[in-house]
């Protein structure tokens, strides 16, 4: 059964969720990557829902401030918000949980920083942490980066850009702060990801245009905690190489691969 709802923030924003609601043996947070929503790209998080909730796990999704249904717009999107947003959605989920269930946080992309932040100063809420494609580093992926697909968005003429309206356009639609900038100069996912004193699952391609998978690779060298999946030919989040829709064979085994490293965590 799926439950749509809302919840606010303590700064006020209005946060939109999805509650899946099967079983009840435990429950996933997702946390979505930056300019998507709740389902993530091409339904990817939408389906993983579907598909835990047939083994009797319970998901939320929640919508980001400035993202799918949750008030606000891309400029009030940034990190500090995106840790108030996860805070509403604990609390959420401890008022609909009389009792504590499992609850394991699956951040995606840009939903990896707030999961090992949120994991890190919860220690007794989080029990476990599976990231994919995830953004380990700001400074590797985005402020000196290291793909060039984040080079052609993040260089000189862009940044001064920003410098002058405020406004970096992630995409046609999607424009981002010099807040949000600021913030990636200061906050460091890498340290939490260090101080976190729980085991991890990190998914990552190892053909990611996007978010360098050899953050990820060196996390893994550097912490025995960290437990990296490394998926041959996949792109940035599930897909295979040139697979831009995720509808071919290898594309949909990968899905497959990585919900049931999920359904694993409540094994």
């Amino acid at each position: 059964m799926n439950k749509e709802c809302t919840f606010k923030t303590i700064d006020r924003f209005t946060i939109a969720a999805t509650h899946t609601i099967s079983k009840g043996k435990g429950v996933v947070l997702w946390l979505h990557g930056i300019t998507v929503n709740r389902d993530e790209y091409k339904g990817f998080f939408k389906d993983g829902a579907e598909f835990l909730a047939d083994g009797g796990v319970d998901s939320l999704r929640i919508d980001f401030r400035g993202h799918g249904n949750s008030s606000g717009s891309s400029l009030d999107f940034c990190v500090t918000g995106q840790m108030l947003d996860v805070d509403a959605a604990f609390k959420y989920l401890s008022w609909h949980y009389k009792e504590r269930r499992k609850l394991v946080i699956v951040g995606c992309s840009f939903g990896a920083p707030p999961t090992l932040f949120a994991a890190e100063q919860n220690p007794d809420v989080v029990d476990g942490v599976v990231l994919i494609a995830p953004v380990l580093s700001y400074k590797r992926t985005f402020l000196q980066p290291e793909t060039e697909w984040a080079k052609s968005l993040f260089n000189q003429r862009t940044l001064s850009r920003l410098e002058r309206t405020n406004k970096l356009f992630i995409n046609p639609t999607f424009a981002i702060s010099s807040r949000l900038i600021e913030e990636m100069k200061i906050i460091k996912p890498e340290k939490a990801l260090h101080d976190l004193n729980k085991k991890m699952v990190l998914i990552h391609g190892d053909a990611d245009s996007m978010v360098p998978f050899q953050v990820s690779e060196d996390a893994a060298k550097a912490d025995l905690r960290v437990q990296l999946i490394r998926f041959a030919q996949m792109e940035h989040g599930f897909m295979n190489v040139e697979d831009e829709e995720g509808m071919d064979a290898r594309s949909l085994e990968n899905k497959l691969r990585i919900y049931k490293i999920i359904q694993d965590q409540f094994v």
